[in-house]
């Protein structure tokens, strides 16, 4: 038998071993608990949790009267949690293989989501407890892809509903709203100028999984109370807009032109109530186009102006004292200034000028020579300075990006030929919306305006936190100076080259142009020519002011001939839809052709169905297949239902079906394509 004293002995080691380790694991703890518990903390949550951020549905953009124009809708985008990608099979088969769901989720869903397969899988097997795989799928994608989840059981993908954005009336003042990204961040148009103003407020969601990699999202989730967005009113008028599409399009398919853009303006208020540019695009698919489509060409083109300048160069020799429309200018045909010789546009068949002709015969014949005369007794510090008050050579300031100065070359560094060339409106560049504003100043008797697109913003509560108004930077000339070059403009379109322009029952005023074409690395381009018209209705108190440019018209290039045209159908469709009376009503369309025009608008847009209200107070469901979200909302609004909307586009399949019988309040579910 051992002795007491070595059985104390060893007792006494065993108890201070055991204080030792426990010396040592209070030590440990210690040091993990005050010193490294913040990079413990940080590598806990990074396996445990994951941060889930998501952008709720932006605010809406609408036209003048409240017509939306761009919404957001609710969809499906698909998310991956790498490390709970194992089998959950394991252990339920006997003899069965452990399954590489990575791989067989790679394979099955590459071709669903027209992804590339091993792309797919690289995604699978990457770092981190959240990825994208693919965001804002349409409702058909996303129905296949959670059956194949699901038929399949495979882990850890997922789904987040974001907002993606949809624009009701497809390419109808595409350039001008502009699109969003996938971020739903705008990338053009309005969509950029106000990002944040219509940007949805961001939700932060905190995903939890357990020590297993299940996850348990939704339980410890923490979010931010979705809040009532903005709402964005343009001075666009969607009537006029449509027309002006329309006249855009028929423009293009008749001269197969490269581009065109047209302007309308209020002249006394500065409001744009139409505005249109080719080539178009869909910003509901704004991808599948290239890049110039997006170009918003009625703030970003820079091009001469052509004739279309000379009222303006009229208006500062008026100003100056130098002339009055009776001032009498000879015409030879041609006129000689230091080493260049510059003709009038006839003179081909027309060599021997007019003669002895008063000015306004040189405004109502567009007559170079008359012109380039009053130019050069002008010079080159009247011609800038004034070309500066009448807003050339700076941007105008509208609330849409991308907007050009165009160009002004200094007096100092210009020659005789070009004081010349600029008062028949060569040697000056412009953008669209500054040559229409110039105009609007003849129009509104001498007020430069600040014209604007942004009609109200209202907040979630309705109160109006910014409105557009009249903006007066300048008076650029006298009213009675305005109201002589209104009488002159009138009589081009009555009598002179503006015939086509002349809408019978009403005044109209206005005045051609016809410039060759700026080439990129400086000169002209040959035989390319930009047509142009700009004007205003009625002369004498003009309601309307509206410019019409094509770009490199094939065959007629003449603006008499291609925009003027454009100008006088576009005009006429809304002088009479918004009842504005005429002085006689001969050669004017009837409503009965105006309602053909409606019917033709309608006819692109499918029938409205109809809920059918029950004697029991129920609802019975229509059909409604091939009707567009916006119409498909309003419906729904009339019997107090709820609309929840997948995609975009137009209606395909609805639940419940067709005929069903529901209550106020029920929730309907529409997928669009």
């Amino acid at each position: 038998m051992r002795s007491m004293r070595e059985t104390r002995k060893r007792y006494a080691i065993l108890c201070g071993t055991i204080v030792c380790l426990f010396i040592a694991v209070a030590l440990r703890l210690a040091w993990l608990q005050l010193w490294d518990s913040e990079r413990l903390t940080k590598l806990s949550e990074q396996q445990l949790t994951a941060d889930i951020t998501r952008s709720n549905p932006r605010g809406k953009i609408l036209d003048r009267d409240g017509e939306e124009l761009a919404v957001s809708i609710m969809t499906s985008s698909l998310y991956v949690d790498p490390m709970e990608m194992v089998d959950t099979l394991k252990g339920k088969r006997q003899q069965e293989p452990i399954r590489d769901v990575k791989r067989l989720g790679a394979e099955l869903l590459g071709p669903v989501l027209q992804m590339d397969v091993e792309e797919l899988y690289e995604i699978f097997n990457s770092e981190g407890r959240f990825l994208w795989v693919k965001r804002t799928l349409e409702p058909k994608e996303a129905e296949a892809v959670k059956k194949i989840i699901e038929e399949n059981k495979l882990p850890g993908l997922h789904f987040l509903e974001e907002s993606k954005r949809y624009y009701t009336k497809k390419g109808a003042a595409a350039q001008v709203l502009g699109f969003v990204g996938t971020d739903d961040i705008g990338w053009s148009g309005i969509e950029y100028t106000l990002n944040d103003i219509l940007s949805g407020v961001e939700s932060r969601h905190e995903g939890v999984f357990n020590a297993l990699g299940g996850q348990m999202l939704g339980k410890d989730a923490k979010s931010e109370k979705q809040e009532n967005l903005f709402s964005v009113y343009l001075t666009l008028d969607s009537k006029m807009q449509y027309v002006l599409e329309d006249a855009m399009d028929d423009a293009i398919k008749r001269t197969k032109a490269k581009g065109a853009t047209a302007i309308i303006m209020d002249p006394y208020t500065g409001e744009i109530l139409g505005m249109s540019s080719r080539p178009n695009f869909d910003p509901n698919k704004y991808h599948e186009y290239s890049p110039e489509a997006w170009s918003n060409k009625a703030v970003s083109m820079i091009y001469e102006p052509g004739s279309v300048f000379k009222p303006i160069v009229a208006c500062m020799g008026m100003a100056e004292q130098l002339i009055t429309p009776n001032t009498i200018f000879k015409d030879d045909g041609r006129i000689q200034v230091a080493d260049r010789v510059i003709h009038n546009w006839d003179y081909k068949w027309e060599l021997k000028g007019k003669g002895e002709v008063p000015f306004s015969d040189i405004i109502k014949y567009s007559i170079n020579t008359g012109m380039v005369q009053l130019g050069m007794e002008l010079g080159a510090h009247k011609l800038t300075n004034y070309s500066k008050l009448f807003g050339f050579g700076a941007p105008t300031g509208i609330e849409l990006p991308g907007e050009e100065s165009g160009i002004l070359y200094k007096a100092e560094e210009m020659y005789k030929p070009d004081v010349a060339t600029m008062a028949i409106g060569q040697g000056i560049a412009v953008t669209p919306i500054q040559m229409l504003r110039a105009i609007c100043a003849i129009a509104n008797g001498g007020e430069l305006l600040q014209p604007y697109i942004v009609k109200k913003i209202v907040a979630p509560n309705g109160d109006i936190v910014r409105e557009g108004e009249k903006k007066v930077i300048r008076q650029v000339i006298s009213k009675d100076t305005a109201a002589k070059m209104r009488t002159m403009m009138e009589q081009v379109v009555e009598e002179g080259g503006g015939k086509s322009a002349a809408i019978k029952g009403y005044r109209i005023a206005g005045k051609t142009g016809t410039a060759e074409k700026l080439a990129e690395k400086g000169g002209y381009e040959k035989d390319k020519y930009i047509a142009s018209f700009v004007g205003f209705v009625p002369a004498d108190k003009p309601l309307y002011a509206m410019l019409v440019m094509i770009d490199d018209p094939q065959g007629a290039f003449y603006g008499s001939q291609v925009s003027a045209p454009i100008f006088r159908d576009t005009l006429q469709q809304i002088l009479v839809a918004k009842g504005i009376q005429p002085i006689s009503g001969e050669g004017l369309p009837s409503f009965e052709q105006l309602e053909q025009v409606e019917e033709q608008a309608k006819k692109k847009e499918a029938s409205v169905p109809q809920l059918t209200l029950l004697e029991n107070g129920k609802i019975k469901l229509p059909d409604f297949k091939g009707v567009d979200m916006r119409r498909a909302a309003g419906i729904i609004r009339q019997g107090r239902l709820r609309l929840k909307p997948y995609g975009s586009g137009f209606a395909y399949e609805q639940k419940p079906a067709p005929g069903s019988v529901v209550a106020e309040g029920e929730t309907i579910e529409i997928w669009f394509k």
